[in-house]
């Protein structure tokens, strides 16, 4: 296992859930799990396509370690198949999370390809659904990480945000798990 330098545990994040942001619990990192999320960028990567997937596993990792903490590890994906558990996060809750993730991410200096970008919203018929994006630095082209409808802890779809937009079905290329 290479080692990854990690900054200082110094990054807070206010976490969210119960619908909303309705609910939100402070939690920080320690430096040993900064380490394991870091160890997700151990390997360089050759191209924006393998740093998708580390994005992926490291955002992962982190719900995992941030639900321990918080009491979200129950979380279900979607809304409905969890409204009736308490702790359970809705697209707001996640994306707002996911967003926090991925600016981590960043100011450690493990995104090469990609940045940061704005949280985006969506509306079909009378439903808004949100998610985090992220853009790759080679051509601009936007990408939704969305881990609304997967159960805590498993890796986020990654999606073209066109695509996302028009709730196309999430691409194996960029999803292979």
């Amino acid at each position: 296992m290479l080692h990854v330098p990690t900054a200082p545990a110094q990054d807070e994040f206010i976490h969210c859930f119960d619908y909303g942001c309705k609910s939100t619990r402070s939690l920080s990192f320690d430096r040993d799990e900064w380490q394991a999320i870091g160890d997700v960028f151990s390997l360089p990567t050759q191209d924006a396509a393998q740093e998708k997937q580390q994005i992926r596993r490291a955002i992962a990792k982190m719900e995992r370690i941030a639900g321990a903490k918080a009491g979200t590890e129950v979380d279900r994906g979607g809304n409905y198949n969890g409204e009736d558990l308490s702790m359970q996060q809705d697209c707001i809750d996640e994306s707002t999370n996911t967003l926090q993730y991925l600016q981590a991410l960043q100011r450690r200096g493990w995104l090469r390809f990609h940045r940061v970008d704005l949280k985006q919203r969506r509306i079909r018929w009378f439903f808004t659904h949100w998610s985090a994006t992220i853009r790759q630095l080679d051509n601009g082209e936007v990408f939704a990480v969305d881990s609304w409808y997967r159960d805590n802890g498993q890796p986020p779809y990654l999606q073209r945000i066109e695509d996302w937009r028009r709730k196309a079905d999430f691409s194996p290329e960029l999803n292979p798990d």
